[in-house]
């Protein structure tokens, strides 16, 4: 099973329910659970080795995320990737990320941003795209904790969740995967900085790049 696309929900403390949401949600973003196909609730109680009220609240939480869909005596489904989607996502995620970044180089705390140079450390010599963009996902979410604004974090890991598996359906195709994650340094050179405008344009001007290289690859 994918595992290591974040860390929420996965602390000691964590809940049953928020354990299962993190599972299910990195099996749909991954496509493990192919886009239209049955959630097997059954199938993830063993899986998971956990009851089913986990595993129903965590599809309950992913149809809210508009990543399940359930219908009255069908049942629980992946929902489809609409490529033309990501227009809509892009335009929702680019001005929050940039605000993302510049409340994080604001607020960001010491340990906030060891948590992300260590992140940019585990991709060197890597050349593999799905591990590339494991820590490329795990940059982001780090960043959105440390704006200290759950609303902001949890609205951007929704979209980000939506952008994702998008993602993983051209995998194979992007190109320049290494190079996006070492132009993250400069991002997280500004956090450190506290230089909030150049955070927020940095991440911007990242965000973009990639969206218009996705588009030219679906």
């Amino acid at each position: 099973m994918q595992m290591g696309l974040a860390d929420e929900g996965r602390s000691l403390g964590a809940s049953l329910s928020d354990q299962a949401y993190a599972a299910i949600r990195d099996l749909l973003i991954t496509l493990e659970i192919p886009p239209g196909s049955l959630i097997n609730e059954e199938a993830l109680m063993r899986l998971l080795e956990m009851g089913r009220t986990p595993v129903r609240e965590a599809i309950k939480r992913l149809e809210l995320e508009k990543l399940a869909a359930i219908y009255p005596r069908r049942g629980t489904f992946a929902t489809d990737v609409n490529i033309t989607d990501l227009g809509r996502i892009s335009e929702v995620r680019l001005p929050l990320e940039g605000l993302a970044a510049a409340s994080a180089a604001s607020r960001a705390s010491q340990n906030d941003v060891d948590a992300l140079e260590r992140i940019l450390d585990a991709h060197r010599d890597s050349d593999d795209n799905r591990r590339l963009l494991e820590i490329d996902v795990s940059l982001h979410r780090a960043v959105y904790h440390a704006t200290r604004n759950p609303y902001l974090e949890a609205t951007l890991n929704q979209y980000l969740n939506l952008s994702l598996r998008m993602l993983y359906l051209t995998l194979d195709r992007l190109p320049h995967l290494a190079a996006h994650l070492a132009e993250q340094r400069e991002l997280v050179n500004a956090i450190k900085a506290h230089d909030s405008d150049r955070a927020q344009a940095l991440a911007v001007q990242h965000l973009a790049v990639f969206a218009d290289e996705m588009r030219a690859v679906l």
